[in-house]
């Protein structure tokens, strides 16, 4: 029999995991894979209770093993149609109901959705469809959606309309087809697109289903939708948006630096790599953009975005766009020196550099090492046919300067594998060039 003593320290580490706040528990259970919290909900009450939040705060449903429908019944489909339509109109789920926050929706793309000719596979996708909206309705704390492949019509923009709490809507590869002015509230606003359509009409229609005025948050990768975006938006005030990550093209150049102009607070810009504009001297003066910190894209834009700004953090694609294939074409290493040369003197602030598509050479690393006084972290991302310099590593040490800044150096090959297990050690400015061309001679051994 346990003695008194173990009883009482027993209990007591049971109150004391007991008193932990749900805020902690969450945090810790935030690491945990859904099967494993789903395991975890069987030892006891408490966990049930606490393994409740995590496990349905984030649901994500897509069409089972849509490849397969070309080649026989919808089975999988049926079977989830009846099992989403239990989920949703069972009572006794109602508090899974109001515990969702974010859901992920995925339909069937619409190219392969125009090669399903049966009726009995249009019957349960459509039924899909409406357990879709059915769910939209019955979530109703819902907070960020994710669609994709998904058709949005004027069912759909009233159910959007109906989610008081909606802040987030990400469209990936959508067609909007509803053109009722819904204007939705949102925080961050998402499109992502990878069809090669020239219908129009589905970007200005969805131009109808976000209020820009409040937005914070706004990622654009699709040239029709940017065109839509700086025809609807270029004069509307966006006096809370401090994010923005677009593609932008030489014929859009005049409309972007007006849409610019309407963002007075942002903080964040992200470019293309393979975005291209014109602009005047005068066009892009600190006053545009004045709270701006951030950039990342093409570093032959980078002279407009950091000469003159408080600017902390860059990433600098060093890429060209050929104009007639539209392909990338690695700059080369003169040419980026030449940027840098104008960019990095008047850009002392930067503390975390992005180089991508690079070769280090000696004046390259010399250029950073001596500009960059404040860097606190380095990443190179190389060429696929990046080498080495054709000098000892001793004599690039030695014709370095030295400096007391530590940097974090962290070296990758063009698919962003590490090139060097131990890229993270804090290194002096002086031996941080040299083990870079260490590094480099290594990738190519």
């Amino acid at each position: 029999m346990p003695s008194k003593d173990t009883l009482t320290t027993s209990s007591s580490m049971q109150l004391a995991y007991l008193s932990l706040p749900l805020e902690t528990w969450w945090e810790c259970l935030s690491y945990i894979s859904k099967k494993d919290l789903q395991r975890l909900r069987l030892v006891c009450r408490f966990f049930a209770r606490i393994c409740f939040k995590p496990l349905f705060e984030v649901l994500s449903w897509s069409v089972p093993n849509a490849d397969l429908l070309l080649w026989g019944p919808p089975i999988a489909l049926e079977d989830e149609v009846r099992g989403l339509y239990s989920f949703i109109t069972d009572d006794s789920a109602s508090d899974i109901h109001h515990t969702v926050r974010r859901l992920n929706f995925k339909g069937i793309d619409r190219g392969f959705r125009t090669c399903l000719r049966s009726p009995r596979i249009s019957a349960a996708y459509n039924s899909y469809l409406a357990l879709f909206r059915q769910a939209l309705a019955a979530f109703t704390a819902l907070r960020a959606l994710n669609l994709t492949a998904v058709t949005i019509d004027d069912k759909v923009a009233v159910s959007l309309q109906n989610l008081s709490f909606l802040s987030t809507l990400e469209l990936n590869d959508c067609e909007v087809f509803s053109t009722l002015p819904i204007q939705l509230p949102l925080c961050n606003f998402e499109v992502v697109s990878t069809w090669d359509c020239e219908d129009h009409k589905v970007t200005r229609g969805a131009l109808h289903l976000v209020a820009p005025q409040r937005l914070e948050w706004v990622v654009i990768a699709d040239d029709r939708w940017t065109s839509a975006l700086f025809s609807a938006w270029g004069n509307v005030p966006m006096s809370f948006l401090t994010r923005l990550t677009i593609r932008v093209q030489r014929g859009q150049s005049l409309s972007f630096l007006n849409f610019l102009r309407q963002c007075p607070r942002l903080d964040s810009l992200f470019l293309a790599p393979d975005s291209t504009l014109d602009y005047s001297d005068g066009a892009l003066s600190p006053t545009t953009v004045p709270n701006l910190r951030v950039y990342e894209g093409p570093l032959i834009l980078a002279h407009a975005f950091i000469i003159d700004r408080n600017i902390t953090s860059a990433r600098l694609d060093a890429i060209s766009v050929d104009d007639r294939s539209g392909s990338y074409i690695p700059m080369p290493t003169e040419s980026i020196i030449g940027v840098l040369e104008m960019t990095l003197p008047a850009a002392p602030h930067v503390r975390t550099l992005r180089l991508c598509e690079v070769c280090p050479s000696l004046p390259l690393l010399r250029l950073v090492a001596t500009h960059m006084r404040e860097l606190r972290t380095l990443e190179l991302r190389l060429t696929s046919d990046a080498g080495g310099t054709g000098l000892p590593p001793e004599e690039t040490s030695e014709s370095i300067s030295q400096s007391a800044v530590s940097i974090s150096v962290r070296v990758y090959n063009r698919l962003g594998v590490p090139v060097d297990a131990n890229f993270n050690r804090l290194l002096s400015s002086k031996v941080f060039c040299a083990s870079l061309i260490m590094l480099a001679y290594r990738w190519t051994a």
